[in-house]
């Protein structure tokens, strides 16, 4: 029988909440830790555009928000810390495995966004950061995207594919996870339903796998490396017309469809999960 360990890591709690107050808990570990990173930012004086800035707020945000999703897990849920999404045979694997699959859809999506065109991009030459700022951005991105891939997929996905399904679990996680980036109140609509399409694959990927190396290191160089190279630091497009939008969902679709295709295979996927359902009932 295959085992789906990200799932099976909600039976290890001792004392197991419900949907709701999993909702709960996570909107005030990520409200507590931007609560904590806007002030850090606020005290240090930086400009919240800039490098410096940037791995500020996330180190100052998210570094407390990942803390008391472990405290919650031990103390409040009384479950092991690995059930979060970090039991895997092949870790490292499974990590450059997320990377190459981010490079390789980013090079696609550059290359879209080229042919179709890209809108006030010709006078943007801000130019890369140096090495070693750099790192210290691959290092912030790394901590916010494993941050929320712990609170969506190791933390609430889980617990809803339990609860409802496979389509419950992988449509309210990537919600609640688009819903999350609403906090940016600049960012268009657009933007927020690249989120979404994004978390879909990100769930998938977390089910297919049964733990969460892959989509952390997919997050963490899909956030990282366009923000490297002068673009958005999400994968998207910043000032886009509307067929480099049509552009960029037609890549997420891809990146969708390869995800599916990733779960639909694999034994800890629909398979894994099919079998625990059966024995449940």
């Amino acid at each position: 029988m295959s085992v789906n360990s990200l799932v099976r890591g909600t039976e290890q709690a001792r004392r197991p909440v419900g949907p709701a107050v999993s909702v709960l808990v996570a909107a005030v570990c990520l409200g507590a830790g931007q609560a904590i990173g806007w002030f850090v930012l606020r005290g240090t004086g930086f400009d919240s555009g800039s490098d410096a800035g940037l791995i500020t707020s996330c180190l100052a945000a998210f570094l407390p928000t990942l803390v008391l999703m472990g405290l919650w897990a031990g103390a409040g849920e009384r479950r092991p810390l690995w059930t979060l999404g970090f039991r895997s045979a092949s870790p490292v694997r499974t990590a450059f495995l997320g990377a190459g699959t981010a490079l390789a859809f980013l090079v696609l999506l550059s290359v879209a966004v080229s042919v179709v065109g890209r809108s006030g991009q010709g006078d943007d030459d801000t130019g890369s950061p140096a090495l070693g700022v750099g790192l210290l951005l691959l290092a912030a991105f790394a901590v916010q995207a494993s941050t929320e891939e712990v609170v969506f997929r190791g933390f609430l996905l889980p617990r809803f594919t339990a609860r409802w399904g496979v389509t419950v679990g992988v449509l309210g996680s990537s919600a609640l996870f688009a819903a999350a980036h609403m906090i940016n109140l600049r960012a268009p609509s657009t933007y927020i339903a690249m989120t979404f399409l994004l978390g879909v694959a990100l769930a998938l990927w977390a089910l297919a796998d049964g733990a969460l190396w892959r989509t952390c290191a997919f997050h963490t160089v899909w956030n990282w490396l366009p923000h490297l190279l002068g673009g958005s630091d999400d994968g998207t497009v910043a000032e886009a017309t509307t067929a480099t939008t049509v552009a960029s969902f037609a890549v997420l679709a891809l990146v969708v469809l390869g995800a599916l295709w990733s779960f639909r295979r694999s034994p800890r996927g629909r398979t894994g999960l099919r079998d625990l359902q059966e024995e449940r009932a």
